[in-house]
């Protein structure tokens, strides 16, 4: 009994702690992008939707991948993987901690004209940062709908 209790919260934590580095990935990759656009002078407005599109897609694009990859019936070793993930997780959290806290003023003082541009032309976009706030929902939802499918395509095949 206590193994099957000791598995089932492996398996929880490995999809809770999957699910939050893929989040945290591409949020890393978003605020990345974001940070080239400004760099590269980019129309204002596509600095702010581009990169949440671009996070979505690679999103939805990482979860597919991983339910396809690993929706088939074989053993793991759950305290491994989860172990693995939590240090995936952290690493991920580390990167982005050194990333803001080094990497964003050395490109604000590298390139602050183009900070000052964006800034400058940002500001009639509020409404539009705004919408994209919902982005996280469109991830939940995603991820939701891609379990749904997935769920009635092993039900079809059962």
């Amino acid at each position: 009994m206590k193994r099957k209790q000791t598995y089932f919260i492996n398996k929880l934590g490995i999809g809770a702690f999957a699910f939050i580095s893929i989040s945290e990935f591409c949020g890393l990759i978003e605020y990345l992008i974001e940070n080239v656009l400004i760099i590269t002078k980019t129309e204002p407005k596509m600095i702010i939707w581009l990169p949440e599109i671009i996070s979505l897609i690679l999103f939805s694009i990482i979860v597919i991948w991983g339910i396809k990859k690993y929706n088939k019936p074989i053993e793991i070793d759950t305290q491994k993987t989860l172990n693995s993930l939590i240090f995936l997780f952290f690493g991920i959290l580390l990167l982005q901690f050194l990333f803001t806290y080094f990497g964003t003023e050395f490109i604000m003082e590298k390139y602050s004209e183009e900070f000052d541009f964006y800034n400058k032309a940002n500001k009639g976009s509020l409404m539009l940062r705004g919408y994209f706030a919902f982005t996280p929902i469109l991830q939940y939802a995603v991820f939701g709908i891609i379990l749904l499918m997935k769920r009635k395509t092993v039900a079809n095949n059962s």
